[in-house]
């Protein structure tokens, strides 16, 4: 699974790498990036017309919330969809043919289970994995909108959809995120695109060769701390 990344990209940024307009609610650098935060996220706008598809930047929360739950419910946050059975969970089938984004991060973060020093319990020690050549990766998701209790606005969630690991990440957990290449962003992103045989084959692990990992501090996994220590290699 992912549950935590960093996205600290300003929307700027976003808006050139994905040739859209500048996002006009502005979120900061976020190093430890956990469910319920807002990210900056890549989705398809219509305006109401069948040609009028184009790009454009979305502030989303994380974690999937289902059309049919209620305001301010408790229910519980969907972060993570499994590319295996996205088509058919009922949670998940309607986005994934007509509701999908990209969320670009920094990097991700994974536990790694490691042996304890006493030799006896089972230590998890907090990795970061991040692109080799230092770019974003742009992790598939898909999303849905609800109306606040108000029904004045409009809240969009995500999950970021997750696939077995390849061999670098295999030696670290048993999933990874989908990671997609720029080739793949606007049949990936185009809500006319129901082909379910044709975006599952999309929903493969990247190239081991694109990632690079190294030890973080443990103290990434209290969302409360941020910044960019929290990336740094362990001495």
């Amino acid at each position: 699974m992912c549950g935590r990344f960093a996205a600290t990209s300003p929307g700027d940024e976003l808006a050139a790498m994905f040739k859209v307009q500048t996002p006009g609610h502005h979120l900061g650098a976020n190093y430890n990036v956990s469910p319920a935060t807002d990210v900056y996220g890549v989705c398809i706008d219509n305006g109401g017309e069948e040609q009028a598809f184009e790009r454009k930047i979305e502030v989303f929360s994380w974690g999937l919330t289902a059309k049919w739950s209620q305001p301010n419910s408790r229910q519980k946050r969907l972060i993570n969809a499994r590319a295996e059975t996205v088509d058919t969970k009922t949670s998940f089938a309607q986005a994934f043919r007509s509701r999908r984004c990209i969320i670009p991060a920094d990097g991700f973060y994974e536990w790694k289970a490691t042996d304890a020093s006493d030799g006896k319990k089972v230590a998890k020690q907090p990795m970061y994995i991040f692109r080799s050549d230092r770019e974003l990766l742009c992790m598939a998701g898909i999303w849905e909108s609800r109306p606040e209790q108000s029904g004045e606005t409009q809240t969009i969630s995500f999950a970021i959809l997750t696939t077995a690991a390849n061999r670098f990440m295999s030696d670290i957990h048993d999933r990874m995120p989908v990671v997609l290449p720029q080739s793949a962003w606007d049949e990936w992103l185009d809500p006319r695109n129901s082909d379910v045989a044709r975006l599952k084959q999309m929903l493969l692990p990247a190239p081991g060769a694109l990632f690079e990992a190294h030890p973080v501090d443990a103290k990434v996994g209290n969302p409360r701390n941020n910044g960019p220590e929290l990336i740094a290699p362990l001495a």
